[in-house]
């Protein structure tokens, strides 16, 4: 059975601009995630410390091992597996993916990675690998499957030994802004002639801070009101706006062809008193909040509700600053 991978492509942040020192200054939209360390393919040399059949919660577990040994190997600190909404996220995917035969980042069901994030009630920016099989065959999924320690060996190894130019996968686990990750696995009941294939989603998210709840609808035009307190760690920045039209079904097939996916441009952002803003957003020590309209010139569609920040410390007046996202929900607006 051919299996085969996908990488979640997202303007994610890490392009650095320009920022001028002035105090009008707009501040500079990340547009593309850093690259951390070679890009030559290293294969750890640690040895697997599991063998056998695992349960999920064991398979799971695993995986955040193999992801943390491979960070290791560029002296990047582990993320931590979140079992609660990152997980359910992915699981949801990997779900859809096994049963249907399919490979991408849409979901049949019209859903994007940070949709499904939102939906599983995480308020945090996500990045997703996935891999699963691409013959758009129908199988019934094992409810309690036992997954070969091998599967998850042999995912997380291509992922990483991915080659340079086209290792998205592993650079989204070499990403040093992540900090927790969830892991999706669904595996179809074997039959008399085919033995079970696991699918797997990687959820990697990046926990900064801490939100005030938004509705999940809206009407166009409406005032929003977006609140949040940021770790010590990172400086807050703004808020923006992104939009996609409205998700609608889609077919296997065409999902399995829709490989590579982008973060929607943000097609306005709100920054603090000092730049070029349309409303300033309040900002006081490592809390913001602002009052905003929400709407992209009246069209209905699914909004993503964005926090801009930057680390903490890397400022000096002069230096090139880097905005990244590091909250992305989104929101329905009729």
């Amino acid at each position: 059975m051919r299996r085969s991978l996908v990488c979640f492509l997202v303007a994610c942040g890490g392009a650095a601009a320009q920022s001028g020192g002035s105090s009008t200054t707009t501040p500079p939209i990340p547009s593309s995630a850093p690259v951390v360390g070679s890009s030559s393919s290293v294969t750890p040399t640690t040895t697997n410390s599991r063998t056998g059949p695992l349960s999920l919660a064991d398979a799971r577990a695993y995986m955040v091992e193999l992801i943390n040994r491979d960070r290791a190997t560029f002296k990047l600190p582990p993320v931590v597996l979140d079992p609660g909404h990152a997980t359910a996220s992915g699981q949801r995917h990997a779900t859809d993916m096994a049963h249907l035969g399919y490979l991408g980042h849409w979901g049949t069901d019209g859903s994007v990675p940070e949709q499904r994030l939102t939906e599983a009630g995480g308020v945090d920016m996500v990045m997703e690998n996935a891999s699963c099989m691409t013959d758009l065959k129908v199988r019934e999924l094992d409810s309690a499957p036992m997954i070969d320690s091998k599967a998850v060996e042999d995912t997380e190894s291509m992922f990483f030994n991915e080659p340079p130019g086209h290792d998205g996968h592993r650079q989204n686990i070499l990403n040093p802004r992540h900090t927790h990750v969830g892991i999706g696995i669904a595996q179809p009941k074997p039959t008399a002639t085919e033995l079970p294939t696991a699918c797997f989603s990687q959820e990697f998210t990046d926990s900064y801070g801490t939100y005030a709840a938004i509705p999940a609808r809206v009407k166009v035009g409406a005032m929003l009101h977006v609140e949040g307190t940021l770790t010590p760690t990172i400086v807050p920045g703004g808020v923006g706006f992104a939009r996609i039209d409205a998700p609608k079904p889609i077919p296997p097939d065409k999902a399995n062809a829709m490989r590579a996916y982008h973060l929607p441009d943000a097609y306005q952002n709100y920054w603090p008193k000092g730049f070029e803003t349309p409303i300033p957003i309040t900002v006081d020590g490592q809390s913001f909040k602002a009052d905003l309209p929400i709407g992209d010139h009246g069209k209905p569609g699914l909004y993503e509700v964005i926090v801009w920040a930057k680390p903490a410390g890397k400022s000096d007046g002069k230096a090139e600053e880097t905005f990244t996202r590091v909250s992305v929900r989104t929101i329905f607006v009729d």
